[in-house]
């Protein structure tokens, strides 16, 4: 109940943080229609929370950069790294992912604009425990999810996405970690702000 709880209240911070971010883009945009196209310039970066839930190990907010270009106005490619730290139990996780996705916005760019990603990632994965076990394990991930921007001005969007990644398991060959495997697909959340050029 209580992991659910959680869940439940980073997906309505999620929304609640757009939700005032739409607000301001209607009061920006009061004479032009929310359905408009906007241009937003080629190229965006910008700094973004990220919220990981994994299978295994309990979810935590971490921080995180993105780049986008927008090529045309149905579609924008995505890098972006994040750090994370997970514990389950004495070992500790530190994994630096770094994600290359496709976004589909269906409907256009317009002042709030749904889209849909798709992609993959590398992960830099450091492994420390019991008896000074230390690992470090290179591995790669499949994402799907989707999201909403809001475009607040001609030069600054803010973004919600929601991603659910598929990882290799991480492997210990330790005795003092018993050759356990931990299971860290699971559950992303991000929220952003980013700068057009």
């Amino acid at each position: 109940m209580n992991v659910m709880w959680n869940r439940f209240s980073v997906y309505a911070a999620a929304l609640l943080t757009v939700g005032s971010l739409s607000l301001a883009a209607v009061e920006n945009a009061k004479a032009e229609s929310l359905f408009d196209d906007v241009d937003v310039g080629l190229f965006s970066i910008g700094g973004r929370a990220t919220y990981f839930d994994p299978k295994d190990g309990d979810g935590q907010w971490y921080g995180g950069a993105q780049v986008r270009v927008h090529p045309i106005r149905y579609l924008a490619v995505e890098g972006s790294v994040d750090y994370r730290r997970n514990d389950f139990g004495d070992t500790r996780v530190h994994s630096y992912p770094v994600q290359g996705s496709l976004m589909i916005y269906p409907l256009g760019l317009k002042r709030i604009a749904p889209f849909i990603l798709g992609g993959g990632g590398w992960y830099f994965t450091s492994v420390t425990g019991p008896g000074n076990f230390d690992d470090t394990q290179q591995r790669f991930g499949g994402h799907v999810g989707g999201g909403v921007q809001v475009f607040i001005n001609r030069h600054i969007s803010a973004d919600a996405s929601y991603r659910h990644i598929w990882l290799e398991k991480i492997a210990s060959k330790n005795a003092a970690l018993d050759d356990k495997r931990f299971n860290d697909n699971g559950h992303m959340i991000t929220v952003g702000l980013n700068v057009h050029f």
